[in-house]
């Protein structure tokens, strides 16, 4: 069977109401004509399509029909897709014959439409080096039912040339105006507001590893799949925040920057130190808000009861929300700057065509089987992890919190690697014990973090309003016992994923 067609494109969103602008700095979309697009898109009742990664629409332009299925692809650059013309705006599903969606309906299954997109398009072909790039400017609206949701977003589709033509192009493009590198689709918006449902915060999902892969062909597809999960989340919160989107953004950002330690020695450049400052400075910008969301997950007075000793405490769980909402509002902000803008479309070109691509110095590790450069990395933090477990009980509080990270790269290693050995009840054994270890660390760090924090609010120095009731509150040795407590099941729970066996 012949490879199915893949488009190359990039997206970004921007608010509708910055369009205009956008225009005048795009001189070659302001001049071109409009085009109106009606795309409906099609599903059965299970939404077997959607499960599968398959987004199947029908699309009217300029008087003419296009039946088109578009899949997942293998990246955040290139997707799969299957056209057809149709003589009438009626489905065709006889033309899905050799396509992914075929095994999908052998049953019976009937689709059925789920949502429309009206769109008013321009666009423009435009040289960049030795490649021809399309710009799209599609200002819209989904529509579901009664329920409706505008956007707008600007496409840049590689139509000929090598794609450093199209990354280059994007990266001059960023600077623009308000952009924002975006993976979400049509489709996907369609069906977020089909289910009149909130999207749920973004977690990572592991991409399939091919055995043939090098390791620098899984780097960069760890890597995507990371990004993803960072501007998945970070686009939401731009119009909503939940401490589940805090999370999961900041779990992306510790996943990436944890990646790229794994992969050092193949990836470390010149460029890599200041990628990796960027997504520190990203992730120091979400702490307090994620740290005041551990501290507020239960009840106030039952949290900091033992925190802040004896005497009076009203007030404080008002103080803490309000610190909480600044928080947020320094979350939000740094999601709507510029830097991050930047920020994302320079690390997806670094992932996709950064120096340590090409060097010569690491083309021995880049070009090295993926299964062996995972055995060897994984093996590496495993044994850390198992010397420090060893003498548990003597270390210090920065040490346990060192630990932690240590536990909490492996994890990391082990969810992306995973996939390349076939041991799936071994993989679930040492990934559930992990899991176990890194939790009870957590518990450990989330107690001291928020002693500290809680002593800061109610003393008024997150808040200059804090009540000075509270202030004078003295430090309490009601910790002792609790921290004795998660130390011996943080014991515990060490000791039995020593016995573990590796999956590797």
């Amino acid at each position: 069977m012949n490879a199915p067609p893949r488009e190359i494109e990039l997206k970004f969103a921007l608010p509708p109401e910055k369009a205009p602008e956008l225009l005048l700095e795009l001189a070659s979309l302001a001049q071109a004509e409009p085009r109106y697009l009606t795309s409906t898109y099609f599903d059965t009742d299970r939404r077997s399509l959607k499960r599968a990664g398959l987004a199947l629409r029908v699309r009217r332009e300029n008087g003419g029909y296009v039946q088109t299925l578009k899949g997942e692809g293998s990246g955040l650059l290139a997707r799969t897709e299957w056209e057809s013309r149709l003589q009438k705006p009626e489905l065709a599903p006889e033309l899905l014959a050799g396509t992914p969606a075929a095994p999908l309906l052998r049953k019976g299954a009937e689709l059925a439409p789920q949502f429309t997109i009206e769109a008013k398009r321009r666009s423009a072909e435009v040289a960049e080096g030795a490649s021809r790039v399309e710009l799209s400017l599609d200002q819209g609206e989904a529509k579901a039912g009664d329920r409706r949701a505008v956007f707008a977003e600007l496409e840049l589709e590689l139509k000929d040339g090598p794609v450093d033509g199209l990354l280059s192009l994007a990266r001059r493009i960023a600077q623009s105006g308000d952009l924002t590198l975006s993976f979400t689709s049509k489709a996907e918006r369609g069906f977020s507001l089909a289910s009149a449902s909130r999207p749920r915060a973004v977690k990572f999902d592991a991409p399939a590893l091919r055995a043939d892969m090098s390791a620098g062909e899984a780097f960069r597809t760890i890597a995507r799949a990371c990004l993803r999960q960072i501007v998945g989340n970070a686009e939401q919160m731009r119009s909503r925040m939940s401490p589940e989107l805090i999370h999961q953004l900041r779990v992306g950002i510790r996943r990436l920057r944890s990646i790229i330690t794994t992969f050092k020695d193949i990836v470390t450049v010149a460029r890599t130190p200041a990628l990796k400052g960027e997504l520190e400075w990203l992730s120091g910008e979400l702490d307090a808000a994620r740290n005041l969301d551990v501290l507020l997950s239960h009840s106030p007075k039952a949290k900091l009861a033992p925190k802040l000793g004896p005497g009076p405490r009203q007030g404080v769980g008002l103080q803490l929300r309000a610190a909480r909402r600044i928080a947020y509002a320094r979350a939000v902000s740094a999601v709507e700057n510029e830097r991050f803008r930047q920020l994302l479309v320079n690390m997806l070109i670094w992932i996709e065509a950064g120096p340590w691509a090409e060097s010569p110095h690491r083309q021995a590790e880049r070009d090295q089987p993926v299964k062996k450069f995972a055995r060897d990395a994984l093996e590496k933090r495993h044994r850390k992890v198992i010397k420090e477990s060893k003498r548990f009980a003597t270390l210090d509080a920065p040490a346990r919190h060192r630990l932690r990270i240590d536990a909490k790269k492996l994890r990391y290693a082990a969810e992306a690697f995973a996939g390349l050995f076939d041991r799936p009840k071994r993989v679930k054994r040492f990934m559930s014990r992990l899991k176990a270890v890194q939790d009870c660390l957590g518990d450990l760090n989330d107690l001291v973090v928020g002693d500290a924090l809680a002593k800061e609010v109610a003393a008024g120095v997150t808040l200059p309003r804090a009540d000075p009731a509270t202030a004078q509150i003295p430090a309490a040795g009601a910790q002792t016992t609790r921290l004795a407590e998660l130390a011996d099941s943080s014991q515990t729970a060490l000791d039995d994923f020593a016995e573990a066996k590796p999956f590797w």
